[in-house]
């Protein structure tokens, strides 16, 4: 039987994706493209914005009319909002946040029985980690390793703690067990992700977020290099900074690290933990141990007591810090969320300015950075080669685009930079 995917979303998204096709593979099915007909489907959804809940509505009316056998939707917009997304015109099995180690048998029963199953399980209620198990990844050179999951934070803007539920930790012997299969199978890069990765831990006895990442590199056989997907400026601690100092042949040289406003009114009104200051603080201790390392970041603008003045701050401070990468996404009203009920908003064409005030920012400090390591050689892993022309990634996060005819998607090459560019700089493969 053949089955194909939609993965909306985050990183954490992909790996509960590639997590449940891995079975559905294991078991006999044939992946095809997601353009191709199917006998089963799978939509992984988000709900992260407005735009994100379109994408995911968009998505699942494209899968309905290929007509597969069996619809399998799951993820944040199902947990919320899965009444919406009911279809009797077609066989569906519709679970949320939970259950997706139980998806490859509700799928295989709904097609015997030709019945819908739904099983929506409450996020807030969730309290134990569900353990999803893979060795390789069907779709991506990197491999994506989710540690943690749901959020204690409630942003005054966010959705998600609601879809994901509590903070929770994987048992720290199943991380380095899959990271091993992994490396095992060729993966050179593997990347760390969660919900709220640097909370990894804290439901746990006496066992850190350090604490994995280091005994990940001292168990790991054959690791390659090590990323943090993302982690909030208030989980970056002392403790953490000198394990990432005493692996700098593990650890990539970079770090996300959400900033979401540049104004201290704002961030109080998004219930963020921390003000512009402390954040601007501990990125310079960073620095201190890492001089060169890239700092990337999420901002979101047009928040509904973002007026003029409180915009020009956050300009100010995103050009202070000198970000080598933002991303930047308009603020929308999130039904179910505390801002929800404030019930105010800007206007669609301000946030759009604002959008492309930051992203030209954006784009000056990206080359800035870059600036740092023109004609500097370069690690980087081949994601892509198409007829020759290779991308990838650098451990600091720069992607880069050169030639190489023989580059093996999935090898680590050097590459001297030559040009810089935004998104993509170019480079030349050096011969080793």
């Amino acid at each position: 039987m053949k089955i194909n995917y939609y993965s909306l979303g985050c990183k954490v998204n992909l790996y509960e994706t590639e997590a449940v096709l891995n079975e559905f593979i294991d078991n006999g099915f044939k992946l095809v493209s997601f353009k191709e007909k199917a006998d089963v489907t799978i939509i992984n959804t988000c709900t992260v914005t407005n735009t994100a809940d379109q994408k995911t509505r968009q998505m699942i009316n494209k899968a309905l009319r290929n007509k597969p056998k069996v619809l399998a939707i799951m993820g944040c917009f199902s947990a919320l909002d899965y009444m919406e997304i009911i279809d009797d015109n077609v066989t569906q099995v519709i679970i949320g946040t939970s259950e997706r180690s139980k998806l490859y048998d509700y799928v295989i029963k709904a097609l015997e029985d030709k019945k819908s199953f739904i099983n929506i399980k409450k996020p807030l209620e969730i309290d134990v980690y569900e353990e999803l198990k893979l060795s390789r990844f069907v779709d991506k050179t990197r491999g994506f390793v989710k540690i943690q999951d749901g959020c204690n934070n409630f942003c005054s803007y966010c959705r998600i703690p609601y879809a994901r539920g509590k903070s929770r930790s994987r048992a720290k012997d199943n991380v380095i067990s899959e990271i091993q299969d992994l490396t095992n199978n060729g993966v050179y890069e593997i990347v760390l992700t969660g919900i709220n990765t640097g909370n990894y831990g804290k439901d746990l006895d006496n066992y850190s977020f350090s604490n994995l990442l280091e005994e990940i590199v001292l168990k790991v056989k054959g690791l390659g290099r090590l990323r943090i997907s993302s982690i909030e400026v208030t989980e970056i601690t002392d403790e953490l900074l000198t394990v990432i100092s005493k692996y700098p042949k593990h650890f990539c040289n970079h770090l996300h690290i959400p900033l979401q406003s540049g104004s201290d009114l704002v961030l109080k009104e998004m219930n963020r933990k921390y003000d512009t200051n402390y954040y601007y603080e501990k990125i310079m201790k960073i620095r201190k141990y890492f001089p060169l390392i890239n700092i990337t970041t999420d901002l979101m603008v047009g928040f509904y007591n973002e007026i003029d003045e409180e915009f020009e701050k956050v300009k100010e401070f995103i050009k202070k810090v000198e970000f080598g990468e933002i991303h930047v996404f308009p603020y929308s009203r999130r039904k179910g969320t505390i801002a929800y009920d404030a019930k105010k908003d800007l206007k669609g064409d301000l946030k759009k300015a604002r959008v492309q005030d930051v992203l030209k920012i954006n784009n000056e400090l990206a080359l800035k950075y870059q600036e740092k390591y023109l004609n500097q050689v370069l690690e980087i892993v081949i994601e892509k080669n198409e007829k020759g022309i290779c991308f990838g990634h650098t451990s600091n996060y720069l992607k880069v685009e050169f030639k190489d005819k023989n580059g093996k998607v999935g090898s680590l090459v050097k590459v001297r930079l030559r040009e810089l560019g935004y998104p993509i700089a170019k480079g030349e493969v050096i011969e080793v």
